[in-house]
């Protein structure tokens, strides 16, 4: 039987795939000018350049996901830098389309699968991404190319195909935790006939960066399930304030349910909230439902369904670019069940409709909200008329900022930022404010001085009659969802007279014993936090190498703390704890906001952070941005660098 040939393409579709290719492969030629792909993903990318190999980054909650497509971009950033990364990911957004094309022609869908990878490619969303460094386009490929080798083995069962199989589906967590799923979808669908082997291919790509976590940090999948898998790097209230943020994306159904009635709209044709957006097309979806009738329609249906559930974790409408392929192919393959004449016309229209809704210039003339997507053609960037340097810096303003550090900044230091940066564009170690437990206290220090509840300003005293302990141990038994125990300052008393800590002294805490320490430092401005929401049974305890005679402990804490409950334990001299009978009194105390300030830097240089990037407009983590920049003396900084209101100050 002769080899059939392909049939070629229709001209109203290859016209609207001629103009998409032509800018996207400007904007992926074009200097990187994306958030997370100027931020971290080639950010990291870059310092694995520089120091040949994984250093011990334990600074950066990014640092610590798996990245398979940021071990592509090395090889591509190595010679050519940024743009080369980004082509990598444009050649996984083509490739996607192409793999789409060629399942139809497998499974007899030519025409519909032809349709669809335009509907899906064309999208504001997948263009996007497509042409940036990130990753969701690579996971699209590898999620639909399990999905399509499954099939394939289905048609043909044999042990051929199975490593493929575990390949595939293991490098979707490779690229990005939330392509998890692909493995257990792989693994049902092959049943016993070959789960085992495919799970020995998949683990080769998913074992690396359980390993590293599980060395490096403490935890084989970090940043996240800290509370099982507890270490210093990421604190408990990082990981739930960031995945809470994560579900609700610009405030969207976090108090009212109705919210999620508008995700279809922001999804599709408004975008600015969920930073992206689908397409007008994709308000028909539903239109999609009619492929159910078919095989093949209700597994595109679930496959669309399981690859969306990430996306309920993360409501970026980035993270449904792998459902998304599906959602394309169920709707065409519903299409074509008409008959041939209408489902011709009717898929011309769409397609020609969503090309010209979703070009760049027509999007601006039907929504004006701000969001991610494609603004033009920079084809004088891409073709180097003109000079990275010139673009970036007519653009990007993040861009100035990471070139204000390079010039500013001597090699090896480290600074601590309140504000995005483009780390990809500086050698300078960043450290950023929510990235990090490290990250979080320098955030911390620098407000405690100006928020008002944080500073020390209560004063909790804990009496009883005196007798020689071998240990003291406060225990919390309060409630609370947000508010965290936090002590500036342990005070321990014999009678009248203040105890000095003394290095010998055990100190130990739970939860976070790894900042035990800062409450008996005599800083004013540090404190020991919980860093989990207050919890019946959280614990402080100080053990003595002799006892000592004991009658009361006094705290300095913040107020920000107010179902806090306190009981005191003691322990004797043979080893055993016991209730002490205390007479508990709160108080207010004043203390010196100025002195905190000057305490608070010098924290942060004893840390081996020597400059401050803060936003004097910022607000939130920048509060203390205003107060530096009046009276800079007072903070024990200078000013080395300015760019609009974003401000660089060197500790002195």
């Amino acid at each position: 039987m002769p080899e059939e040939k392909p049939e070629r393409l229709p001209w109203w579709l290859l016209i609207p795939a001629a103009c998409y290719a032509y800018l996207y492969l400007m904007n992926a030629m074009a200097p990187e000018i994306s958030p997370d792909g100027a931020g971290y993903h080639l950010g990291l990318v870059s310092r694995y350049l520089r120091e040949h190999g994984f250093g011990r980054i334990t600074t950066s909650m990014y640092a610590m996901l798996s990245q398979g497509t940021e071990m592509l971009f090395l090889f591509a950033y190595a010679f050519g830098r940024h743009s080369a990364a980004k082509m990598i990911h444009f050649a996984f957004l083509l490739a996607t389309a192409a793999a789409m094309v060629w399942f139809g022609r497998r499974f007899r869908l030519r025409e519909a699968a032809a349709v669809a990878a335009a509907f899906f490619a064309f999208s504001p969303v997948a263009g996007v991404d497509g042409t940036s460094s990130y990753n969701d386009c690579a996971l699209a490929l590898f999620t639909f190319l399990t999905f399509y080798l499954l099939l394939v083995w289905e048609e043909n069962p044999g042990p051929a195909l199975v490593p493929a199989i575990g390949v595939a589906a293991g490098f979707c967590f490779s690229i990005k935790y939330t392509g998890f799923l692909a493995l257990p979808f792989a693994l049902w669908f092959l049943g016993r006939r070959g789960a085992l082997r495919a799970s020995v291919f998949a683990a080769c790509f998913i074992a690396p960066w359980m390993i590293k976590n599980a060395i490096l940090i403490g935890n084989p999948v970090a940043p996240f399930f800290n509370s099982v898998f507890p270490n210093p790097y990421i604190h408990v209230s990082l990981e739930r304030s960031y995945t809470f943020l994560m579900r609700h994306y610009a405030g969207l159904a976090e108090q009212n349910w109705r919210d999620y009635l508008q995700y279809p709209f922001e999804l599709a044709i408004r975008g600015g909230k969920l930073q992206g957006l689908l397409g007008p097309l994709f308000l028909l979806a539903p239109l999609g439902l009619w492929s159910l009738r078919l095989k093949m329609g209700r597994r595109l249906w679930a496959a669309a369904a399981l690859f969306a559930l990430p996306w309920l974790s993360n409501n970026g409408t980035r993270f449904l670019i792998p459902s998304l392929v599906f959602l394309s192919l169920a709707m065409a393959v519903a299409l074509w069940q008409a008959p041939r004449r209408f489902a011709v016309v009717c898929s011309a229209v769409l397609v020609v409709a969503h090309a010209v809704a979703s070009w760049p210039p027509v999007v601006g003339w039907w929504d004006r909200e701000m969001m991610w997507r494609l603004e033009d053609i920079p084809w004088r960037a891409a073709l180097r008329r003109e000079s990275e340097g010139q673009y970036l810096s007519r653009v990007a303003p993040d861009y100035n900022v990471a070139r204000m550090i390079e010039q500013a900044v001597p090699k090896g230091a480290r600074v601590h930022a309140s504000v995005g940066v483009f780390d990809s564009y500086t050698t300078r170690e960043i450290i950023g404010n929510y990235q990090s437990a490290l990250g979080e206290v320098l955030t911390d220090l620098l407000l405690t001085p100006v928020v008002e509840p944080w500073a020390p300003v209560w004063n909790i005293r804990m009496q009883w009659e005196p007798r020689a302990l071998a240990g003291l141990r406060l225990i919390q038994t309060g409630w609370a969802k947000e508010d965290q125990w936090s002590i500036h300052e342990l005070l321990l008393f014999s009678g009248t007279t203040y105890l000095v800590p003394n290095p010998s002294w055990l100190l130990r805490a739970s939860p976070n014993p790894w900042d035990a320490a800062l409450a008996v430092d005599g800083n004013p401005a540090t404190r020991w936090r919980s860093w989990w929401p207050l919890y019946p049974g959280m614990r402080f305890q100080v053990e003595f190498p002799e006892p000592l005679r004991l009658s009361a402990v006094e705290l300095h804490c913040s107020a920000d703390q107010y179902p806090l409950e306190l009981q005191a334990e003691g322990k004797d001299l043979a080893g055993r704890w016991f209730r002490l009978k205390t007479d508990l009194r709160r108080s207010q105390r004043e203390p010196s906001r100025e002195e905190m300030k000057r305490y608070a830097t010098r924290e942060i240089q004893r840390r081996g952070v020597d400059y401050l990037l803060t936003d004097v407009g910022g607000g939130g983590t920048n509060l203390m941005a205003p107060s530096m920049e009046k009276d800079p003396s007072a903070w024990g900084v200078t000013k080395v660098g300015e760019y609009g209101p974003i401000k660089l100050y060197r500790i002195e």
